[in-house]
């Protein structure tokens, strides 16, 4: 049996993460949870929850004129999430009704 360097649990979780592209997906939820933050509690609480997958965030919005306003911001909400994971993750927003 052939031994190597030890190496941290944090590091090897890592690895296995990047190597399984769990790591995008684990990234994707973050950016659904991220979502109140970014909007606000209240206007969260209007809205679906947020799918996302494959980079694609999905929101249900009842409301044509929310959908409207949220739809003339959703590039600086695109940032906003991806800056506050540190890396594109998000590539899409689109409201649903």
């Amino acid at each position: 049996m052939q031994r190597h360097d030890p190496e941290s649990v944090g590091d090897v979780l890592r690895q296995l993460l990047e190597e399984s592209s769990l790591q995008s997906r684990m990234d994707e939820l973050k950016a659904a949870n991220i979502w109140p933050h970014i909007v606000g509690e209240s206007l969260a609480l209007q809205c679906s929850k947020p799918l996302v997958k494959n980079g694609v965030m999905q929101i249900g919005v009842p409301n044509a004129a929310l959908r409207h306003e949220l739809m003339m911001n959703r590039s600086r909400m695109r940032a906003l999430i991806n800056n506050t994971i540190g890396k594109e993750t998000i590539t899409e927003i689109k409201f649903t009704s």
